[in-house]
């Protein structure tokens, strides 16, 4: 039988986001396939990196040097750092730095899509619908009259650089907007999106490589909750439901996953991601957010939607694998 291939898995990071990486991590070592990799967990921390030993739990102090030497001879990093330094671009580019490979976009890739404003930009470049909006950095002036005339309240309020909604704020009133932007202020690092309120159904699309290492669209799911938006609380304390495959019109279907695949194309995004939507009125669906490590706990939605298509987890984390670290 063939040795099985080691690899690290990373996982935590330096944001509120590093709960969730940490689920999304053991997942990956609960479901990869053992007989073809042998994975080891790495946690990122501000204080360092550490390798955990999976028999007892024993973290040891390590570094990318230390990792490079291993004779386990890693063929590349599982990435499950949510948040900063693994979905922003920051741990890529420390990789790249000396050669080693990893199941996401690039550097440019996962600092594009981690930022909300450059990704708008670009996917109105390649018409795509997105929400109307305004960016300020953390010393631009505003006004909540002038931002009510450009966008509309209710408005959304976003740091520009995070995820699972952390930081986030719906403005009802003019008089919400000081708050909202200071909040989105508190734990952005460079700056404020303010956008409009788009009406309609939320759903969202994973895209996976297949077997063959193309990139292949899974069942849409429709996002419902009774909070005022799909946050925090909806996402992970159980206040939203999510229903797979959705109940829509074939067409509808095949549309949102149209944008879906033409979103991860335009972005450069390799391995999962996934694309979260509204679908407004009269029929256009508009691109609220581009995950490039995306949540992958065993309650997360791509492995929901993964199961209805009939990907088991084992096999996805395979595919991802197969078409990222191994692929020539």
């Amino acid at each position: 039988m063939t040795k099985p291939q080691a690899l690290i898995v990373f996982t935590g990071g330096y944001s509120g986001e590093a709960v969730i990486s940490r689920k999304s991590a053991a997942m990956v070592m609960a479901q990869i396939d053992r007989q073809r990799f042998l994975p080891v967990l790495v946690h990122v921390d501000p204080k360092g990196w550490f390798m955990e030993n999976e028999a007892t739990g024993e973290k040891t102090a390590t570094n990318l040097s230390e990792i490079l030497a291993d004779p386990r001879a890693f063929i590349g990093a599982f990435i499950m750092v949510h948040g900063t330094p693994g979905e922003d671009g920051k741990l890529q580019t420390t990789l790249d730095e000396v050669g080693m490979r990893y199941t996401t976009g690039d550097a440019d890739c996962m600092a594009l899509t981690f930022n909300k404003g450059r990704t708008n930009a670009v996917l109105r470049e390649e018409s795509i619908a997105v929400a109307s909006s305004v960016e300020l950095t953390h010393s631009d002036p505003w006004n909540a009259i002038e931002i009510a005339e450009t966008v509309g309240i209710p408005c959304f309020i976003k740091p520009n650089e995070t995820g699972s909604s952390i930081g986030i704020s719906r403005a009802e009133t003019t008089a919400d907007v000081a708050a909202a932007i200071a909040l989105a202020r508190s734990v952005s690092t460079s700056g404020v999106l303010i956008e409009s309120l788009l009406e309609g159904r939320e759903f969202t699309v994973g895209v996976v490589p297949d077997e063959q290492g193309e990139p292949t669209v899974l069942p849409v799911t429709e996002i419902t909750t009774e909070r005022v938006f799909f946050d925090y609380e909806a996402k992970y304390q159980g206040a939203s439901q999510e229903t797979t495959p959705a109940s829509i019109p074939d067409s509808q279907r095949d549309a949102l996953q149209t944008q879906a695949l033409a979103v991860y194309r335009a972005t450069r995004c390799r391995g999962m991601a996934r694309v979260d939507m509204i679908w407004t009125e009269p029929g256009e669906a508009s691109v609220i957010e581009v995950n490039g490590v995306p949540g992958f706990s065993e309650v997360s939605i791509i492995p929901q939607q993964a199961e209805k298509s009939g990907f088991s987890k084992s096999t996805l984390i395979s595919n991802i694998i197969d078409s990222t670290l191994l692929k020539d």
